[in-house]
């Protein structure tokens, strides 16, 4: 019973919310809406100028410009590419359009945009709102939160918040295992831009280094399908798991033996193969990737465990 009561607290304390604060109701079908997520299309550019001044308002204290457009998504993406393309936090896509993981397919879909940066709170309980609002009862109850209507439900909007760890975690699904024994490598190399060692070129490095001796097992993060394992000049062996849950897929390349074949099932913790230095590597290490639609992001954000760059 004490449990429930937890649980209930925190949207008992939401509609009281809602119900003393200064609502705007918002007619859905009269949104401006985007055609596509193009400079080309005169609405997005109108959006992104929007966005742009309320980021130098936030910056200088003044006061923002909420505004809200629509899109139906006609491509495949997935809501972390959206977000980089809109300049707005994936968080506050999300917690305004109900997605509750990122895993969630968006084609198809018609995707609220807001203008300001933030977390959209709403009366509508779901696992992951309990996850939120267990953090953010204090912030909720702010009489500077605006709420904002959307036909049969209301939303609190913390201006400028993001997710906190716990509330990251449990939205991008980080029950991802490692690529490899933390006890057993160190991040050599992160993600971003860097100079190519064999170059001087400063280029985007899209994935993690994990610099370990030759042979250390390598493990499948997760419950995947093979896609590829073959050779590349520049990767040398490489194995690319596709995730069954969404559009994620995993690259382990300089590997010195690959233990897996294109379309073979494989389980998270499997050994896949073995840290080698194949194709373009200095030494031995497994250069990991996290890609989203093909789209590699930052794999640190995902893995459970941070290792620390070697000094």
């Amino acid at each position: 019973m004490k449990n429930k009561k937890a649980v209930l607290l925190p949207f008992l304390l939401l509609l009281f919310s809602c119900l003393f604060s200064s609502e705007k109701k918002i007619n859905i079908s009269r949104l401006p809406e985007i055609s596509f997520l193009s400079s080309k299309d005169e609405v997005f550019k109108e959006y992104t100028a929007i966005v742009d001044e309320n980021y130098k308002n936030l910056a200088s204290g003044s006061e923002t410009m909420m505004l809200f457009f629509k899109c139906r998504i006609q491509e495949k993406t997935n809501l972390l590419a959206l977000a980089a393309r809109c300049n707005i936090p994936y968080e506050t896509i999300a917690t305004l359009n109900h997605i509750e993981s990122n895993g969630k397919i968006i084609e198809g879909n018609v995707i609220i945009l807001p203008t300001v940066p933030g977390l959209f709170i709403n009366t509508k309980s779901n696992d992951f709102l309990t996850v939120i609002l267990q953090t953010r009862c204090n912030a909720i109850l702010q009489k500077e939160n605006l709420c904002y209507n959307f036909g049969t439900e209301s939303f609190i909007f913390l201006q400028n918040e993001r997710f906190s760890p716990t509330e990251r975690a449990y939205f991008l699904d980080t029950s991802l295992g490692l690529p490899i024994d933390s006890s057993q490598s160190v991040i050599s190399s992160s993600f971003g831009r860097r100079k190519n060692p064999f170059s001087g070129e400063w280029k985007n490095h899209n994935g993690v280094d994990f610099a370990a001796n030759e042979g250390t097992p390598v493990y499948a993060v997760k419950d995947s399908t093979v896609y590829l394992a073959k050779n590349d000049p520049v990767f040398g062996n490489y194995i690319i798991l596709k995730h069954r849950d969404n559009d994620a897929t995993s690259v382990y390349a300089h590997l010195s033996k690959m233990n897996v074949k294109a379309g073979q099932k494989v389980k998270r913790g499997d050994i896949i193969g073995n840290v080698g230095k194949t194709g373009m590597a200095t030494g031995p290490h497994l250069h990991f990737e996290i890609r989203f639609g093909g789209i590699a992001e930052d794999p640190e954000k995902y893995l459970p465990v941070k290792q620390k760059n070697e000094d």
